[in-house]
């Protein structure tokens, strides 16, 4: 393995890190009312995670996310899609698709403002149809292990990342809590 590719390997590891750092103390009263919908969300989801275990890897700027296949609706080629109505980086537009129209979020901006605009290969639909992620989708589906992902609790910041996975390297996404969050920052 090259130089480059252990250093790039070592900023992603770093990032997602991070990112399950618990938040300071002086963020708790905000802390606690995150850990009861991400709590609320393990309980209520803890069979059907057991049920699936295969999860779809999406990456963007080179941080890869894992996202249950149970909420993967459909993944195409990136199609054409209607300008977004909004200046807001995290959305890419609009698609219409025979049931109705999602709304394409960008991957890279949902990670971090400054990844807006990475490339995206892939459109992956989530959920109800109503909301789909822009991104490079490069492997079959993957299978990870519940007890093997680092669970995250008490998130103060980014509370769609449920937890990381060791192997293989990279964030695990709860897809409830993104188009919660989505909705959120975008408006329904």
């Amino acid at each position: 393995m090259s130089r480059t590719m252990q250093d790039v390997e070592q900023i992603v590891s770093d990032y997602l890190a991070e990112l399950l750092t618990p938040a300071p103390a002086e963020a708790a009263p905000q802390a606690a009312v995150k850990v009861v919908s991400i709590e609320t969300w393990r309980d209520a989801d803890a069979a059907g995670r057991g049920a699936d275990p295969r999860y779809l890897l999406c990456s963007a700027a080179g941080v890869k996310l894992a996202v249950p296949m149970a909420d993967v609706t459909h993944m195409l080629p990136m199609p054409p899609l209607t300008p977004p109505n909004t200046t807001n980086p995290i959305c890419m537009g609009r698609w219409r698709h025979p049931s109705g129209e999602a709304r394409v979020a960008d991957l890279g901006a949902i990670l971090s403002p400054d990844m807006a605009g990475a490339s995206t290969s892939t459109l992956v639909i989530l959920g109800n149809r109503a909301w789909a992620l822009g991104c490079v989708v490069d492997d079959e589906p993957v299978e990870l292990v519940a007890d093997a992902i680092q669970w995250r609790q008490g998130a103060a910041s980014r509370p769609w990342l449920a937890g990381m996975s060791k192997e293989p390297k990279c964030g695990v996404v709860d897809t409830a809590a993104l188009i919660r969050w989505l909705e959120q920052e975008l408006g329904p």
